[in-house]
Formats: C-alpha cells, sequence, structure tokens
C-alpha cells in the first residue's frame, strides 16, 4: 500500500522559501521510547543521518559505531566531520512498518536525512517536484 507525503515548505533568511520532501518517522530506543523526528528524504545520501546527540538519546554507545570520516562540500582533511555507523530501528507510522537501517551519526551540528542504504531497499521513493509530494511504495 503506497502512501505520498506533502514537501514542507520553509522560509529562508533572505526571505524565499524553499520546499523539501520530508518524512516523519519515529526512532524507537531500547526500552521502547519514541522520538518523532523529520527526516529529509535523500535520494543521493548513501546512508542515513544525523547529529551525535540523537545517538546518546538512543542510548547506544558511540565507541561502538564504525568510524567514518564526512567530507560535505569540500574533500580537504581540515573539513572532515568524525562520524559512527550503527544500525537504528525506526516505526513509521504511514504504512505502518518497522525497519532497521544503519544510520551515520555525526559529530556536530549535522542535517536529519533519509538516504538510500535499507530505506530504499524497503522502499520504492518517487519525487514529484510539480506537486511537491513524495510517493513511498513498500517492495
Amino acid at each position: 500500500m503506497s502512501f505520498s507525503v506533502p514537501w514542507l515548505t520553509e522560509a529562508q533568511p533572505d526571505g524565499s522559501a524553499i520546499s523539501r520532501p520530508i518524512l516523519v518517522v519515529y526512532f524507537i530506543r531500547a526500552d521502547g521510547q519514541l522520538s518523532r523526528e523529520s527526516l529529509i528524504v535523500d535520494s543521493g545520501a548513501d546512508v542515513s543521518m544525523a547529529p551525535r546527540r540523537l545517538c546518546e538519546w538512543l542510548q547506544l554507545r558511540w565507541e561502538a559505531g564504525n568510524p567514518i570520516q564526512l567530507y560535505g562540500i569540500s574533500p580537504r582533511e581540515d573539513c572532515a566531520v568524525p562520524g559512527r555507523i550503527q544500525s537504528v530501528d525506526l516505526y513509521i507510522s504511514n504504512v505502518p512498518c518497522r525497519l532497521a537501517i544503519p544510520f551515520c551519526f555525526a559529530e556536530g551540528d549535522a542535517p536529519f536525512l533519509l538516504g538510500r542504504e535499507g530505506f530504499f531497499d524497503a522502499f520504492r521513493v518517487q519525487f514529484d517536484q510539480q506537486q511537491l509530494r513524495t510517493v513511498f511504495e513498500p517492495v
């Protein structure tokens, strides 16, 4: 059963507006507590991402994750941001379904992104820029 979600339009500091494909998910902590987060659906991101503070809230041990260096728009070493990749459980209420997918937790103020690995294996994703909607179809 597919579902569609309207894009979120946000005002920018210069007075313009930008629309982005967003999906609300619930992260599941080991004790069952949920954290509701809005993630940008990013077909260009290999792996999903969130700031380290979510890793800590989920009560995951930072040191237990696989280390990675993130380079964003600059390949310079002094611009690298350390991160750790760990498996997390999340719940998507639109379907409903629960997924375990790899997540990169990054030091600092990282964006909340929903990348391809794990998620795009479970859903066929169609972006409709004209209608500002994203359609998700379980596979």
